[in-house]
């Protein structure tokens, strides 16, 4: 079984709490004795941010971390992507079931790593491209690219969006732009602020009964600045 590591926390005197993303169990929470104890050469806590082979021994209950050996190089984020990551944690841990398998959901978090590495890729795309993927992952996907009359999503039409209704032409007053639709199911660079803000307040709306509305921690690590708001997952 391979996972990532999505969260850890203190449990019992040494030993910590694992959650992790797997690629055949999806959400699944596991045990580590002695993981915070310190050794010679460094903690025995797994890494973040990169695909781990698993071993597990024990039944019933949370099992038993009993190896955890990286497949491919250590992954290093900072700053604003480092920000990202946790925020895409977040959003895996509201959402999922426990022991429920999510392949697709594994691999397409592996590939958004894999982008926060490039410092060329703008992170309200690897954010958006997300949230995206993981409601359609949830079964609750929408078509992205045709309203419900089956025309084709128009960069000036203006549209009303739910996960019931799908893509709804809303006339010339009001809804979302037919360009941030288009951007959003092209996994396009939206240069304008107030597109961007538009894009990430549709995105908390459909995503809001699968995960809630509580604030998310991961947003203490983003700047408070008014053009990064835009960006940043609230």
């Amino acid at each position: 079984m391979r996972g990532f590591l999505l969260h850890a926390r203190p449990f019992q005197e040494h030993g910590l709490l694992l959650d992790w993303l797997t690629d055949t169990r999806g959400w699944v929470r596991m045990r580590q004795n002695g993981g915070r104890r310190i050794k010679k050469r460094g903690s025995s806590r797994p890494p973040n941010f990169v695909c781990l082979e698993l071993q597990t021994a024990g039944r019933g209950g949370w099992p038993v971390l009993t190896a955890a050996e990286p497949v491919e190089a250590l992954r290093f984020l900072r700053g604003q992507s480092l920000a990202t990551a946790f925020y895409l944690h977040e959003l895996i841990l509201r959402a999922l079931r426990p022991e429920e398998a999510m392949p697709g959901l594994f691999l397409d978090y592996w590939k958004s790593l894999a982008m926060l590495e490039s410092p060329e890729m703008p992170l309200s795309v690897v954010i958006r491209r997300f949230e995206r993927q993981l409601l359609a992952h949830l079964g609750a996907g929408i078509d992205w690219q045709r309203d419900v009359n089956g025309e084709p999503v128009h960069p000036t039409g203006r549209y009303r969006v739910g996960l019931e209704s799908g893509i709804v032409p809303a006339g010339s007053a009001g809804g979302v732009p037919g360009h941030v639709l288009e951007a959003i199911a092209a996994d396009d660079v939206l240069v304008g602020a107030e597109d961007r803000r538009i894009a990430r307040d549709l995105m908390q709306s459909l995503l809001a009964g699968h995960v809630g509305r509580a604030p998310f921690v991961s947003r203490r690590l983003w700047p408070a600045s008014r053009d990064d708001a835009a960006v940043s997952p609230e």
